[in-house]
């Protein structure tokens, strides 16, 4: 019997895959596509043909240029969103709710692991909560106030979550260079029950 079922697994990897392009749509729109930066340009360029335009109209120009990526952002979230939803559904399973079981007899790291996971989750329930506030405020007639508050929320949850990420993955690195090696292999093949 295989330790990680092949959904488990590819729920894993699309989740991964998900969360790596929104984080990278986020870094390129907060600095190559920043809109003050590509207004400034705008600006620049079009004044060396001797066209004048006002800085409004070029940071519209530089929002516009920007829209495809948020665009894909969106789309991505929505997936990104029915992972999430698939992730509690995946608990009911043995392999989703392997890191969980006996909790009390595992050691201090096995535990600290097992924690880790659940914040990814709870992050991640954030994210997508916070994601789709945003999108459907309009719909929800959801005062600026409040608007504002769960953008603040969505950010703090991303970046909670890079962090958990970023330690999630630098774990599986230590473990698969010394006590725990094929892990990576594991979730790739499904490892074997032991």
């Amino acid at each position: 019997m295989k330790k990680w079922s092949s959904t488990f697994r590819i729920w894993h990897w699309l989740f991964m895959l998900t969360f790596l392009f929104m984080s990278a749509t986020v870094i390129i729109r907060e600095t190559v596509l920043d809109k003050q930066a590509v207004s400034a340009v705008i600006i620049e360029d079009l004044g060396m043909s001797d066209i004048n335009i006002s800085k409004d109209d070029a940071i519209d120009m530089a929002k516009d240029i920007r829209s495809p990526l948020w665009e894909s952002h969106v789309l991505v979230g929505y997936l990104f969103a029915g992972l999430v939803v698939a992730r509690y559904m995946l608990f009911a399973t043995r392999s989703g709710r392997r890191n969980y079981i006996n909790c009390s007899e595992k050691t201090l790291h096995k535990k600290g692991v097992s924690a880790t996971y659940l914040g990814i989750y709870g992050f991640a329930t954030l994210l997508a909560l916070s994601g789709l506030g945003m999108k459907f405020n309009a719909k929800f007639d959801l005062s600026e106030e409040l608007v504002h508050t769960i953008k603040e929320v969505h950010e703090f949850a991303f970046y909670a979550m890079l962090i958990l990420v970023i330690a999630h993955i630098a774990g599986v690195i230590i473990a698969e260079n010394s006590s725990e090696k094929g892990i990576v292999s594991d979730m790739i093949n499904g490892g074997e029950e032991k």
